[in-house]
């Protein structure tokens, strides 16, 4: 058992209910009948048609299927179910969402039944176990940065399978098998836990050969009480990859990992002159960034462009040159793949606009990502004024340790509409964030701002508040009820 093994088994065993964590692990088989619980999460819908192209016949289940994970699930023909105890019929295994407890309905009749559970993480390791795994991972940056790493490999003829936790926008796809003898497979690697029965972070599921670590900063704060427990995590990371593997790490990271016994080749990326390879941006214009790449041994490539904005979406870009680079794709490949990347569904993704109005949708959950999504936002419209609608939806983000760099992000836009979140269960109306307080904040900032009880109040006051000369965006990792489409007036 790795070390990370040890650590993460004790972390549960930790826990109340650790007696209800236990679980019959389970294997992959071509032709055996699947569930997949919680199928509708943005990993977890492209997991469920990855389980279907392997050769199992697929069922998922989950309490709604809103897009864009939804359309995935049923444009690949993935029936899509309520929770019900009847879904285990006939099932040869559960494939369980991070988000499911032990006492979900099906992960309760699943363990009535002796039917074995096997997480996500580990279903996509099983099948890809031959093919050299790439990981994107970090705490922001993780699905542009492995979607452009996708979409280069894809246009360089590489033919890799991959998942990543975000639709692209271009062809609507999470996902592929790849080509069966393909070399590769790459994974966006998110932190999360990887299940009920494993608190560790699903990266350490896919054994990879090499990685991109974007950045390192609290979050999940429901699930890693405290920074070192967090920076543990990457760490099992860093010290997990082989010899014949690449680390490519950002240089923030350098303080908060120590990356001395890694036996893979490490290559630090970013802006200052110290890394061993930087970027410096020559132009921005509407259509997108151009910029060039400048390696420690003098090597250069000049004037590489990407339709893409914000100083954050280069560093993803030269992350990707570089590992593309170690892992033998060419520069001219690389260079015309950037040139036509469309990005991911939800990352600066521009909906449509109302009137003269652009109208974007982003998935920023985390001060960092709200601030330099506003940042980008704001180099790409130099000249509109910039509404921002926020909800902090996620467990992490709903919490109070966040709500002073809240108010200092949300600076960064000219009006400001954010959402109250509504507590859960589990989460301690005490630590919740003061939506109000950050409303005040603002205003003492001479801002507009304004705290609202739900979405349909946010739209009616940016409905009645944006003009021609505004770009509204719409920032959430839930589905916000549909309002950006009823602003557009979808």
């Amino acid at each position: 058992m790795k070390s990370s093994e040890y650590y993460y088994l004790a972390k549960r065993n930790f826990l109340p209910d650790a007696a209800l964590r236990n679980r019959i692990p389970g294997s992959i088989k071509k032709g055996s009948k699947v569930l997949v619980s919680a199928v509708c999460g943005k990993a977890m819908a492209s997991v469920a048609c990855l389980l279907r192209d392997y050769g199992c016949v697929v069922v998922g289940s989950d309490e709604a299927f809103h897009p864009p994970m939804g359309d995935v699930l049923k444009s690949n023909g993935i029936i899509c179910l309520s929770h019900d105890v009847n879904n285990l019929d006939g099932v040869d295994l559960l494939v369980v969402g991070n988000h499911l407890k032990p006492t979900s309905l099906e992960v309760v009749e699943a363990r009535e039944r002796g039917i074995p559970m096997i997480s996500g993480p580990e279903a996509l390791r099983q099948i890809f176990e031959n093919k050299r795994a790439l990981l994107v991972t970090g705490t922001h940056g993780k699905t542009t940065t492995s979607g452009l790493l996708t979409h280069v490999f894809i246009e360089s003829k590489k033919d890799p399978a991959y998942m990543i936790g975000g639709v692209f926008q271009k062809s609507d796809n999470s996902y592929s098998f790849g080509k069966e003898d393909s070399k590769f497979v790459i994974y966006e690697g998110d932190e999360y836990n990887s299940a009920f029965f494993d608190r560790g972070p699903k990266f350490l599921q896919y054994n990879a050969s090499s990685a991109i670590l974007t950045s390192i900063e609290h979050d999940h704060v429901d699930l890693y009480p405290t920074f070192e427990d967090y920076k543990q995590s990457f760490q099992f990371l860093i010290d997990d990859l082989p010899e014949g593997g690449f680390l490519v790490i950002h240089e923030s990271v350098l303080p908060h990992a120590d990356i001395s016994k890694c036996l893979a080749k490490v290559l630090v990326y970013g802006k200052s002159p110290l890394a061993d390879v930087r970027y410096e941006i020559k132009k921005v214009d509407a259509e997108g960034t151009t910029f060039s790449v400048f390696w420690k041994d003098s090597k250069k490539a000049e004037d590489l462009f990407i339709p893409l904005f914000g100083e954050y979406n280069i560093e993803n870009a030269l992350s990707v040159f570089a590992l593309s680079s170690f892992e033998g794709i060419k520069e001219d490949e690389v260079r015309s793949a950037f040139k036509n990347f469309t990005g991911t569904k939800e990352r600066q993704e521009l909906l449509g606009t109302r009137g003269n109005t652009p109208v974007i949708r982003d998935y920023a959950h985390h001060p960092t990502a709200v601030t330099v999504t506003l940042q980008a936002l704001k180099m790409r419209y130099p000249d509109r004024r910039l509404v921002a609608v926020f909800e902090p939806r996620s467990a992490s983000s709903k919490r109070k340790v966040f709500q002073d760099r809240y108010a200092e992000a949300l600076r960064n836009a000219d009006v400001t509409v954010i959402i109250n979140p509504i507590p859960k269960d589990a989460f301690d109306i005490t630590d919740a964030i003061d939506t109000i307080q950050i409303q005040n904040v603002l205003r003492e900032h001479s801002k507009d701002a304004h705290s609202v009880i739900n979405a349909l109040e946010a739209l009616d006051i940016v409905s009645k508040n944006s003009s021609t000369n505004d770009v509204v965006v719409f920032m959430s990792s839930g589905d916000l009820d549909g309002i950006p489409f009823k602003f557009l007036g979808i």
